[in-house]
């Protein structure tokens, strides 16, 4: 057994985790060995965010602690000291600058004991009035720069503060009534009344401005009469019972139970013109578009008719004619004459244009319709053929387009067959909108040699007349020319009959 005074020395900063002690238990004998490490304290910080109170760096001889000290960075702000073990941190209230602290949300100074802390009475320029005393009912005003005075009390009523360009500051006294005016003053109010019963000499309303939001202006003070409402527009009614805001988009409104709306001119007068029109273009600009609208309906309900009915005659005197004119120019192209029509699909389009200048020609966009009656040309009747239709020689059937130009001509090399388009087409395409509606064509056979086309129905047609149109004859006795006319007119919603006329 090795003695201890033989063994080597073991310095505690060269302690690690194998080194051990032996320990002996005096009642079960045992030994047992302690590791020599956890013999040494460990130092840690509980608390979070913390500072720590000892230096980790010294913490090298393992059973060594080294504390940091305590100083104060203000020794004018904050004393450390020691007392009965304890140590003390003092503040020094005196050595406090509030004027480096941070006022914006801490409110250090929100309240001044002027009783305690202010002597005298305070100068206008240090943010007080400079007057020791004011009576009841005075006011306060600027009697000179940087000087405040109070007015004698206002003890009458009806008082006010009035500018005064001669004192250079206000005055106290009551407004004065003027022509058609009565001011009634009471207790802390002033009643301004107008007269209006008579008026000496025009109401010149570019410089006052009357109001009439809630008020007529009338024969005999009742609703009736111009009002003007809230939203600016001037409404003329006859009786209030029926008044409306008006068309948010009109300027001037009529309502009311007279029907005739506007009457232009007097008994005095009756040969004179009078006009309702736009305002002029100036400066090359075009002039202002108008328009007369009647009412439309609401929900289902049907629009309103727009009527322009000429004067009647009394007696045996003429009726008034209805002139629709196009504007004239000057230099350039006068104005048409416009009719316009929407479809179903709500698209407005032109039905009849009469055009401006000297030929004044007449153009209809689409079909003329004059049911029940003749039309009579005086001059003879000008119309536009397209180009003649030609069919192939077969036995083909004719489609209805072919027939739409009027004219159909075949050059069949043999005797050929072919049957007319169906009924339900030809309503379509030549536009039969109704029974009885009918359309002439023509069929011209070019055959060189003596070879017939015979036509046969298609379905919904029915013939009325030959059906065969025989080859052309040049000779002096010819029997035939070669072309036959025939009407097609609907008899019914799908069938329509196919008539020869020459």
């Amino acid at each position: 057994m090795a003695e201890i005074t033989s063994l080597s020395s073991l310095a505690k900063t060269s302690v690690t985790s194998t080194d051990f002690l032996l320990v002996a238990n005096s009642a079960t004998k045992a030994a047992k060995k302690f590791q020599l490490a956890s013999l040494f304290p460990a130092v840690s910080t509980s608390g979070s965010s913390s500072e720590t109170i000892y230096t980790s760096s010294t913490l090298t001889n393992k059973n060594q602690i080294v504390f940091k000290g305590i100083k104060s960075g203000d020794t004018g702000l904050l004393t450390v000291g020691t007392s009965s073990g304890n140590i003390e941190l003092t503040v020094l209230e005196a050595g406090i600058d509030l004027s480096l602290c941070d006022n914006s949300t801490a409110g250090f100074l929100t309240s001044v004991d002027f009783t305690g802390a202010v002597t005298g009475t305070i100068a206008v320029t240090n943010g007080g009035t400079g007057l020791s005393s004011i009576g009841k009912g005075a006011l306060l005003y600027a009697s000179a720069d940087d000087a405040i005075s109070a007015t004698a009390a206002m003890s009458t009523n009806g008082q006010l503060l009035i500018g005064n360009t001669t004192n250079g500051y206000p005055s106290v006294s009551t407004l004065t009534a003027g022509d058609n005016v009565t001011i009634t003053n009471g207790a802390g109010s002033i009643s301004i009344a107008a007269s209006l019963q008579t008026l000496a000499a025009n109401l010149d309303t570019a410089t006052y401005n009357i109001d009439l939001a809630t008020n007529y202006i009338s024969d005999d003070g009742s609703d009736r009469g111009i009002y003007v409402h809230t939203g600016g527009k001037v409404i003329i009614n006859d009786t209030g019972s029926t008044l409306t805001t008006g068309n948010a988009a009109a300027q001037l409104n009529l309502q009311g139970a007279n029907a005739e709306g506007i009457r232009l001119g007097n008994q005095g007068s009756p040969l004179n013109t009078y006009y309702i029109r736009a305002i002029d273009g100036t400066s090359g600009s075009a002039g202002s578009r108008l328009e007369l609208y009647a009412g439309s309906g609401e929900g289902n309900g049907a629009g309103a008719s727009a009527a322009m009915r000429a004067g009647a005659g009394a007696g045996s005197g003429a009726g008034g004619d209805v002139v629709l004119e196009g504007g004239d120019s000057a230099s350039g192209t006068p104005g048409d004459v416009i009719l316009n029509t929407y479809n179903t699909s709500g698209t407005g389009s032109a039905g009849l244009t009469v055009s401006g200048g000297d030929s004044r020609d007449t153009t209809i966009h689409a079909k003329l319709l004059v049911p029940n009656n003749p039309i009579y040309a005086r001059e003879g009747i000008r119309s536009k053929q397209g180009a003649v239709v030609t069919i192939a020689d077969d036995a083909t059937a004719i489609a209805s387009a072919k027939v739409t130009p009027g004219i159909i001509k075949i050059t069949p090399t043999a005797d050929r067959t072919k049957a007319t388009p169906n009924a339900s087409d030809l309503i379509t395409d030549l536009g039969l909108t109704a029974d009885n509606d009918s359309f002439d064509m023509f069929f011209v056979n070019d055959a060189a040699g003596n070879h017939d086309l015979t036509l046969t129905a298609g379905t919904g047609v029915t013939f009325i007349g030959n059906e065969v149109i025989k080859h052309k004859d040049n000779n002096d006795n010819a029997a035939q020319s070669g072309s036959a006319m025939y009407r097609i007119r609907r008899s019914g919603s799908s069938t329509v009959d196919w008539i020869r006329l020459a």
